[in-house]
């Protein structure tokens, strides 16, 4: 079944991979550059999923994904977090967001389909 899943990362390259990726997969794929644009395309679209990076400009992730969560339109939307920073921290913040999994960059196209899979549940 056809799922949409909104990537949001400042880098045009792993925004370019990441929906080819999920385009691959069977799936719809929308981007956004900042964790702004990706609120405001969440709260417009209302995707299956969300997969957010942390640091970037204009909003960093965490604050996007606390935006997200904290609107009744859109706190039901998973939220996955896309980095290259594990620091505990982090993930300690990454989870207070509402975050309910984390990926790593960079990213392969098995370790992708799973976590669709894990987190809304698609084949």
């Amino acid at each position: 079944m056809l799922k949409t899943i909104l990537i949001v990362d400042d880098s045009v390259m792993i925004r370019r991979i990441v929906s080819q990726l999920v385009q691959q997969l069977g799936h719809r794929a929308i981007t956004a550059e900042n964790g702004l644009l990706g609120y405001e395309l969440a709260a417009d679209i209302r995707p299956d999923m969300i997969i957010m990076d942390i640091e970037m400009p204009v909003m960093n992730g965490f604050e996007a994904t606390w935006r997200i969560k904290a609107d009744p339109h859109t706190a039901h939307i998973p939220v996955a977090f896309f980095t290259a920073l594990g620091s505990e921290e982090n993930i300690q913040q990454a989870r207070e967001a509402g975050c309910i999994g984390f990926l790593n960059k960079p990213i392969c196209k098995e370790e992708l389909n799973q976590a669709i899979r894990d987190i809304i549940g698609t084949d």
